[in-house]
């Protein structure tokens, strides 16, 4: 019996313990603004791919931004750092990411959310003093707020249908019958331009 009272007394205190103990968010680091930014300016991004470049910039005290540039691609990741709720030993991270890559056409914000999961995940591992690892890049980022992009398959979808829509408009407006005026225009526009 005194096993069974002791085993409840133990639950009990750990769910007390629990619900007590300081919990943060997960956009929230154990160290000073000064401390992160200097972290975040420093952030070794690994071997460049391709023509793709990475590059870190800061404005010297609480703005860290992160450059993604190709031939096809350049995003810009702003990292905002201030303390946590008056609390000037945590670090609060916002990150807002802008910018796209060539053919994202209706996958956009899934793209900019995947990006900006990326972000998260190599932001969490620099200020929390482990390796990057891309297969933590989900689970890191499902704890983060969202920054309102609507990355959703669903919304891709719609997105995409509305595209195809407007380009079979364009394309049943070309193929409508002009009238001999403009046909007649078009010959001499043709003919002004040297064609």
């Amino acid at each position: 019996m005194n096993i069974l009272a002791g085993a409840g007394f133990a639950a009990v205190a750990a769910g007390l313990l629990y619900v007590f103990v300081d919990q943060k968010p997960a956009d929230v680091y154990d160290m000073p603004v000064d401390q992160a930014y200097g972290l975040l300016t420093s952030v070794d991004f690994g071997e460049s791919k391709g023509d793709v470049m990475r590059t870190s910039t800061g404005n010297g005290s609480n703005k860290v931004t992160w450059r993604t540039r190709g031939s096809h691609v350049g995003r810009a990741c702003d990292l905002a750092l201030a303390p946590f709720e008056g609390d000037a030993a945590r670090t609060h991270v916002t990150v807002t990411c802008q910018g796209g890559g060539a053919g994202e056409g209706a996958a956009a914000g899934m793209a900019h959310n995947m990006h900006r999961d990326n972000v998260i995940e190599r932001l969490d591992a620099r200020l929390t003093g482990r390796a990057f690892d891309s297969a933590r890049v989900g689970s890191t980022a499902s704890r983060w707020p969202s920054d309102g992009v609507d990355g959703s398959y669903g919304t891709a979808v719609s997105k995409a249908i509305e595209m195809d829509r407007e380009v079979r408009e364009m394309q049943a407006e070309s193929r409508k019958p002009r009238s001999a005026e403009e046909i007649q225009d078009a010959q001499m526009d043709a003919f002004y331009a040297g064609g």
